[in-house]
């Protein structure tokens, strides 16, 4: 058994314990269960095995350590109120985000050089994230300020996490992924506090990339939000003002599927000053993501990867990758039925393709309506031209 399907498996056994630990009314214990269980979901989440669903495991990860933050000790909240009567949050918040969050940071395992193509893009990245880091002195030498952060943005499904992870890994920073579900809380203030401890807890360590993934449901413009996005919006920036990275080693960076979304403020020069944009895969990364996903099913010769990567112009590596499991389904539903197990023939490619159109088509539709309104175009021109 692979060790992603083990750690994952051991996560069922604590979460089951911990959740006949909390039916008894033991919190504690079944709080440090929950805590265990969500450190083994996110350690799968982070491993490349084919049998195992990584989002799936992250997702997991999250609502086990949203419930062992549950079961904290509820005296534990303040009880003060605010001007308006509202409870404030306390240092012992239930949504706080502290040093011990199990799914918080991670080391990346991919770099680079396991991205097929968009080179165009990794250079940006190269300039913005990396040689500020590795090459530091230069940087002071020609009076550069380094660690402005990057806005990566683009149709869904196309790599920008998995850019992040890599730019992570060639600078060889710790890599603290923020899901904007661990920010909101539904205490006056908390949330607030929940975005400066992002910060305090990256400055923490000895080089760190800190990663806002959808990044647009918690910037979103301020004069189209309700208060407490607005607060939460205002310090994002004092935050990202305050980032030095000669004394920091901090860079930030965040993905979005809608830049247009996002407060104009936030991509003012000091904060995200570059927007970078990871568009669909071209050829050779297209080949190079079906690769990934065919190395380790049955083949067959007549099976042509250069060839289908030229037949999926316009797909997603999210699409490319359910293209792969829906032609291995064909083969398998046959023997299932009693048929002779064969391998993966170019038919049942063919097959998924008259089905299985690319899904970010529409996306490019609704993004440059989008952008168009905002009166945005020349800084979100990349999307336009498709």
């Amino acid at each position: 058994m692979n060790p992603a399907i083990t750690f994952a498996a051991q996560a069922r056994g604590y979460a089951k314990a911990a959740k006949d630990l909390e039916d008894r009314g033991e919190n504690e214990r079944a709080r440090e269960l929950y805590l265990k269980a969500a450190k083994l979901y996110n350690d799968a989440s982070m491993m490349t095995d084919e049998g195992i669903d990584r989002n799936t495991q992250r997702d997991l990860a999250e609502h086990l350590f949203a419930k062992a933050q549950s079961l904290k000790n509820p005296t534990a909240l303040s009880s003060g109120k605010n001007a308006h009567g509202k409870k404030e949050a306390s240092n012992n918040d239930e949504s706080s985000i502290s040093k011990d969050d199990v799914f918080l940071k991670e080391i990346p395992n991919i770099g680079f050089s396991d991205i097929g193509g968009l080179e165009q893009v990794k250079e940006e990245i190269r300039k913005a994230i990396i040689y500020p880091f590795t090459h530091k002195e230069l940087y002071q030498m020609y009076g550069q300020k380094a660690g402005e952060g990057i806005l990566l943005y683009g149709p869904p499904g196309c790599g920008k996490t998995m850019m992040a992870k890599a730019a992570a890994k060639e600078c060889e920073a710790d890599f603290i992924s923020v899901k904007t579900s661990s920010i909101v809380s539904k205490w006056v203030g908390a949330s607030e506090k929940n975005v400066k401890q992002v910060f305090d807890i990256a400055r923490g360590g000895e080089r760190s990339i800190i990663f806002f993934d959808e990044i647009d449901s918690i910037a979103s413009r301020r004069s189209e939000s309700e208060d407490y996005a607005k607060r939460v919006v205002n310090e994002l920036l004092a935050q990202m003002d305050g980032v030095d990275t000669a004394s920091d080693n901090l860079l930030v960076l965040a993905a979005t599927n809608e830049p247009w979304a996002i407060d104009p403020a936030l991509r003012r020069p000091g904060r995200f000053s570059k927007l970078v944009f990871v568009p669909e895969p071209d050829q050779d990364a297209r080949k190079a993501i079906l690769g990934i996903h065919l190395r380790k099913r049955p083949v067959d010769s007549d099976v042509d990867i250069d060839a289908l990567a030229r037949l999926t112009e316009s797909y997603s590596g999210a699409d490319l990758a359910a293209i792969c499991r829906e032609a291995a389904d064909i083969p398998l539903g046959e023997a299932l039925r009693g048929g002779e197990p064969r391998k993966i023939r170019l038919r049942d490619f063919e097959a998924v393709l008259k089905k299985r159109k690319p899904s970010i088509v529409s996306w490019y539709i609704e993004a440059r309506s989008a952008v168009l309104k905002t009166g945005e175009g020349e800084v979100f021109e990349e999307m336009l031209k498709k």
